[in-house]
């Protein structure tokens, strides 16, 4: 009778064991498996524009992300990936200094500064009401532990600058401007221009009557970043009634980091512009 206890006491051990065991299993497949993060700043104190030759005078403190007008950059974007990370603003203490805790491994992300308003994203598209100076950077990153990074953004937007050559004659009144394509959205994940459709809008020149060299500066994106395209655009002077007083059409192209010059005379002799693309960086022709 004792023999026959203790087997089947062992027996009761060895399932008992088992069954601890399974529970142990179950219980460590159920639990939420820990993600390791870390803390990694990212500092952006700087935009790239014209370089400047070594005999150049010392360059004057700024605040962070300060464009060669000495505009600041309202806002500062972090996607990693599509996802949106953060948004700072130039109201920050710490602008263009960004502290986010990243998962280990590797982090496609793309930075955005830019001075455009009303902005919104949505469906992968950052959106704007109006467009102004914009940079960017895409910034690859492996994240293994905490780290400091250091990022120099590239200008995004190009710029359309009108310069009407001749003399505004009494009695004009308004400029109309369009252009057949005008790409307002940004893809943060490759810095294309998102159409927003046509683009028009109509100034003042009544103020402008006897001025020559009459300038007006258009911020633009391409449909694909650091690639030219070509749209085509209308100018169109009106007096006080309503009728066209000068008018030029024609096509002309677009590119990031690049001012295309629309100029020459609206009112008299020939109506066709020249246009000429100059890149912040290099300077090209291009007449068409």
């Amino acid at each position: 009778m004792q023999r026959l206890i203790k087997i089947n006491m062992k027996k009761y051990l060895f399932f008992s064991a088992i069954v601890a065991l399974l529970f142990v299993s179950c219980k460590g497949k159920n639990e939420p498996v820990q993600v390791q993060q870390h803390q990694v700043t990212f500092r952006v104190p700087e935009l790239a524009v014209e370089t400047e030759p070594m005999n150049a005078p010392d360059v004057r403190r700024v605040a962070p992300l300060t464009d060669e007008d000495g505009s600041q950059m309202t806002d500062l974007i972090l996607f990693d990936g599509a996802t949106y990370l953060m948004r700072q603003q130039n109201i920050d203490p710490n602008f263009g200094t960004v502290t986010v805790m990243l998962t280990a491994g590797e982090h496609h992300l793309h930075f955005v500064a830019t001075r455009s308003t009303e902005l919104s994203y949505s469906e992968g598209v950052l959106n704007c009401a109006s467009l102004r100076s914009t940079f960017g950077k895409h910034y690859d990153i492996n994240v293994t532990g905490g780290s400091d990074e250091y990022v120099t953004m590239d200008r995004l937007t190009g710029m359309v600058v009108i310069t009407i050559e001749d003399e505004i004659p009494a009695g004009a009144a308004n400029l109309r401007i369009q252009f057949g394509d005008y790409y307002k959205g940004l893809n943060p994940t490759t810095f294309a221009g998102v159409r927003s459709g046509e683009f028009d809008q109509t100034v003042s020149i009544a103020s402008k009557v006897g001025q020559t060299d009459v300038q007006y500066k258009l911020p633009v994106l391409a449909p694909v970043y650091g690639t030219e395209s070509t749209t085509t655009y209308t100018l169109t002077a009106t007096n006080g009634s309503g009728d066209i007083i000068g008018q030029a059409t024609g096509t002309m192209p677009i590119k990031s980091n690049t001012k295309t010059l629309l100029h020459g005379n609206l009112f008299v002799g020939t109506r066709s512009f020249i246009s000429l693309a100059t890149s912040w960086g290099a300077d090209s022709d291009v007449t068409f």
